[in-house]
């Protein structure tokens, strides 16, 4: 954060006030500087992410692939030991457009719609150690917390006393399908399928992937990871990621909303032949490419399909797509976008 502050100042001191007509100028150095700001960022997100992995994996995150670092946390000698797990079930009445609310801080999250009202949980706790006991210890000290109340319930895993950082929380969550989820992760990979209900997701680190549903809203916020929707009926898609590639597969339909958003990543929306939309894309390092005979409009139009020498890049194209309808916003900072048909 500190970098992308020093370049924003740099930005403000180097570039003095300009008239009007120098403005597109300045704008795509302040673009330039903004999209190296945050690769850089997007790059730090991803060695903090790999620097955890090799730590779970009981290596040296210093050390290259292959060469087995000691844990702290271990015996000498040893990595971290053997895996020890332990169970968490529970089943609670949700009913049919009830709300599920989920925290975890570290660990892989599966959400399946089905039938019925009842919400059935089932939670596994991991951890490593060298000894039995040490294991029972450190998963005996790792609560999950169900929170009822009416029309709603609440998930969290935390400590009962101090700081445990050396136990996952695995979730496998079945709900009915019309509820609507309200999921927020650290660490880990996020699946939700079959759902019908609203889904707002927030996700620090992981990948997530939304599939085999239809779902009337869809708010998706990631700071790093892919973000795949996949056979996804929705009426209003959002997704946005700092570092990450997005796919949206689906209908789309007449009256949707779609807003496809990284700073880091592609963007690429792959639906029906026949599919009616319009469309704004924009990226600021890469092109737009589409297997859609578009109806082009804007400042853009002349550009798109032109690979004459000398000829502008594809990058900011707007246009409409047999009659129209759908509403379809896509950019990226640093990453291609491409619409095709499936």
């Amino acid at each position: 954060m500190n970098t992308i502050t020093g370049l924003a100042v740099a930005c403000a001191l180097v570039i003095p006030a300009s008239p009007a007509a120098a403005q597109g100028d300045i704008q795509e150095q302040v673009e330039r500087i903004v999209s190296s700001a945050l690769t850089i960022a997007a790059d730090a997100l991803d060695n903090l992410k790999d620097e955890r992995a090799a730590r779970n994996a009981g290596r040296d995150p210093q050390s290259g692939p292959g060469n087995v670092g000691r844990d702290p946390r271990s015996g000498p000698g040893d990595d971290r030991g053997p895996a020890y797990t332990e169970k968490f079930e529970k089943t609670i009445r949700l009913g049919r457009s009830g709300r599920l609310e989920l925290r975890s801080y570290s660990g892989n999250v599966e959400v399946v719609g089905g039938s019925g009202d009842d919400v059935k949980i089932t939670a596994t706790k991991i951890t490593h150690a060298s000894s039995e006991s040490a294991a029972r210890a450190a998963l005996s000290a790792m609560a999950i917390d169900v929170n009822e109340r009416p029309g709603g319930v609440s998930i969290q895993a935390q400590p009962t006393r101090g700081r445990s950082i050396s136990v996952d929380v695995n979730y496998v969550i079945s709900v009915p399908a019309g509820a609507s989820l309200e999921l927020t992760t650290y660490s880990g990979d996020v699946t939700v399928r079959n759902m019908a209900g609203d889904i707002r997701l927030k996700s620090y680190s992981g990948d997530v992937v939304v599939r085999d549903g239809k779902p009337t809203d869809i708010d998706i916020d990631c700071t790093s990871g892919d973000v795949s929707l996949e056979q996804i009926e929705g009426e209003r898609v959002q997704v946005h990621s700092l570092s990450g590639d997005i796919v949206y597969k689906g209908k789309l339909s007449k009256t949707g909303r779609y807003e496809l958003r990284t700073n880091s990543g592609d963007v690429q929306v792959i639906t029906d032949g026949g599919a009616s939309f319009e469309v704004e894309a924009r990226t600021f390092s890469g092109d737009v490419t589409s297997d859609f005979a578009l109806k082009l409009g804007g400042t853009a139009a002349s550009s798109f399909g032109n690979n004459n020498r000398g000829a502008r890049r594809n990058n900011d194209i707007r246009g409409v797509v047999n009659d129209g309808g759908a509403l379809l916003s896509l950019h990226s900072l640093s990453g291609d976008i491409l619409i095709s048909k499936r």
